[in-house]
């Protein structure tokens, strides 16, 4: 009997700390708690993510698209993306992975011509990150994307927003291309203060009702005046054809 009641008297604990933990961790549950101190809202997204409800997510401010990759891949979802965002109201962004072993001038001209005649409310956006990417010099890949920079300044007039982590900052960003705006991600909350980023992607592994698998959520580093003047310095433009 002794046993029985000592037994049983572990359990309850185990469970009431259970229970307890579940308590304490619920308000980090809602998946913008890390930058709740930004009211404006977006998301990035590509074919990775499944299928979208469109319709659930209204309340967003602005959505950044996967548009290409290198000199010859196109996101199959970013045509629909755009169908289901562009009557919203929310600022739309279209951005291109980049390739380091591909030239640059050639996935600048890719990128525009899959995006022509499309409506942004967002400067043009590059993805450059070591993820996905072949190991190269770091000079080869800085003289390619500042290729691929000048030819998209050369046809939309444009200084692309880059996207980019920690490592890509320091490999390839830092003293380079510092008069770009800075998209950055980083799951720590300090980092983007220290690098003076406009957007911050601080979650990458959002569960959202209104998305199938597994989503990115970003801020824009400012308050909602803020926000308003920067759409208003950028203009809505359409993408014209790189030729």
């Amino acid at each position: 009997m002794f046993f029985f009641f000592l037994f049983f008297g572990l359990v309850s604990i185990l469970v009431w700390k259970q229970v307890g933990s579940r308590k304490r961790k619920r308000p980090d549950r809602d998946p913008w708690h890390l930058a709740s101190e930004y009211s404006v809202r977006g998301l990035d997204l590509s074919h990775h993510n499944g299928k979208i409800i469109y319709e659930g997510l209204d309340s967003l401010d602005f959505v950044f698209l996967k548009a290409t990759e290198g000199k010859s891949l196109i996101d199959r979802d970013f045509k629909t993306h755009y169908e289901g965002f562009k009557d919203k109201g929310i600022a739309i962004g279209a951005y291109h992975f980049f390739r380091f072993d591909t030239d640059g001038e050639q996935q600048a001209q890719h990128f525009l011509t899959q995006i022509k005649g499309h409506t942004f409310q967002v400067p043009l956006i590059v993805d450059v990150e070591q993820h996905h990417n072949p190991k190269i010099h770091r000079n080869i890949v800085i003289k390619r994307l500042h290729d691929f920079m000048k030819h998209i300044r050369k046809m939309t007039g444009q200084k692309p927003i880059i996207y980019t982590n920690g490592d890509g900052y320091s490999d390839f960003v830092d003293k380079e291309f510092d008069e770009h705006t800075l998209w950055l991600s980083s799951t720590n909350a300090w980092r983007p203060a220290m690098m003076d980023c406009t957007f911050w992607q601080f979650n990458i592994n959002a569960d959202l009702m209104e998305i199938t698998h597994r989503a990115d959520l970003n801020v824009f580093r400012g308050s909602r005046k803020e926000w308003e003047e920067y759409l208003n310095e950028n203009k809505p433009f359409v993408v014209p054809s790189s030729k």
